[in-house]
């Protein structure tokens, strides 16, 4: 593993607690696209090679064939009794990340892509992260999980992490201040009952065995056993009705339950797309702005926010029988698209350049995505913005992708 020389930096200034590492799944999202969100969309190929493994048409029902897998509801309470940051430290953000993994790869390669839930922090209570269930989906603790195997050593691996800031280079860099793992199954393959749960929290890389995180907490008391750090987790089921709505999404995925609609209504474009409408004697670039664009704004949650709010608040004004009708309904869903993520990911828009890590960050991405899609499509001729000549590519497809090859 080559050496992050600004976490050493952070280590060498001693900013960090003595079982901080840097974040194994941070490490696989930057430099491997294979566990973006945008990835695990798209469908795979079957060992053939001849058909698609977890899409298929049902062209009796018009509508995709449901997908078998295992569905379960993570949620992230609280995480307590973590060891206060060094008096020196300067800390911009607190994050969970999380995975699908076994305990023999979580070095090596992931089963699903990686989510993050943002963490509310308090000075009034500096050693627990708290978070907002009614929030946008950049902070929802509240996570879908659709997994294919049933091996009991599958799991999700779970990460706290801080972004701290070198006030010497003013780089960011994010540290793992602890991790845990979550069986999904038990010893027979049947999957882990519902309950709520308190996991212990370990330094260290993960599965690292022997490491605290840190070796001076949680500090001695001369009465009672002192509180290690651990990290509050519900598990539940989902009802019947969003597992109707579930089983049309991939096979494997990790995200917020409030992308589920986006990413079903994503699916069922994309099917009709490769399943119902293609010409197979056509294997060029396919123009189709609704696939293109919902890949782009897959890895943003901010974007993400922003399409459910206008597309909801669109569909409101439409008249029940334009909702029935699923033509207008995709026409509708195409030009929400290009009206609200098209001008935010054109060269020609007020950019998003960086990843947000601080609220007010967040927040004012919000206030100019939400600037954006108020101006519409006039907003790709911003005077804030780089003038670029238009490239079909930003509204296109391209149907054989090397994503189609994951087998996991």
């Amino acid at each position: 593993m080559l050496k992050n020389v600004k976490f050493e930096q952070l280590r060498a200034a001693l900013l960090l607690n003595t079982g901080s590492r840097p974040s194994t799944i941070i490490r696989f999202l930057r430099d491997n696209t294979t566990y973006l969100l945008s990835t695990w969309l798209h469908p795979r190929l079957s060992a053939t090679c001849i058909a698609y493994k977890d899409l298929h048409w049902d062209m009796r029902n018009n509508n995709i064939v449901p997908v078998t897998s295992i569905n379960r509801i993570i949620t992230v309470n609280m995480v307590r009794n973590l060891p206060p940051p060094k008096p020196k430290a300067l800390i911009v953000a607190r994050r969970v990340h999380m995975a699908i993994t076994t305990k023999m790869s979580a070095q090596d390669f992931l089963l699903s892509n990686g989510h993050t839930i943002n963490c509310v922090w308090s000075a009034a209570d500096p050693n627990s992260w708290k978070f907002v269930r009614n929030s946008g989906s950049w902070f929802t603790p509240k996570v879908i999980c659709r997994v294919e195997s049933s091996d009991a050593n599958v799991g999700l691996l779970i990460e706290a992490c801080c972004v701290y800031k070198n006030e010497e280079t003013a780089d960011l860099v994010e540290a793992c201040v602890g991790w845990t793992f979550l069986p999904l199954f038990q010893s027979n393959g049947v999957p882990v009952p519902n309950k709520t749960q308190s996991l212990p929290l370990y330094g260290g890389l993960p599965f690292e065995a022997g490491i605290d995180v840190d070796e001076n907490w949680p500090p001695r008391r001369t009465f009672g056993r002192p509180s290690k750090p651990q990290i509050n987790i519900s598990v539940s089921s989902i009802s019947r009705f969003k597992e109707q709505v579930v089983s049309r999404l991939p096979s494997t995925i990790l995200t917020s339950t409030l992308n589920i609609k986006t990413i079903g209504l994503f699916r069922r474009e994309i099917a009709e797309t490769l399943l119902k409408e293609t010409d197979f004697s056509q294997n060029g670039v396919r123009f189709n702005p609704t696939i293109s664009l919902m890949l782009q704004m897959a890895d943003q949650p901010v974007l993400m926010d922003l399409f459910k709010r206008v597309f909801a608040e669109r569909t409101k004004e439409l008249r029940r029988a334009d909702k029935n009708d699923p033509k207008f309904m995709k026409k509708h869903l195409e030009d929400v698209l290009k009206s609200t993520i098209w001008p935010m990911v054109t060269g020609n828009a007020p950019q998003l350049a960086h990843d947000p890590v601080t609220r007010v960050e967040i927040n004012d991405r919000l206030n100019l995505a939400n600037g954006v899609a108020a101006q519409g499509a006039l907003a790709i001729f911003s005077k804030e913005g780089p003038h670029v000549p238009f490239d079909v590519s930003e509204l296109s497809y391209v149907p054989i992708y090397r994503q189609y090859f994951l087998n996991v």
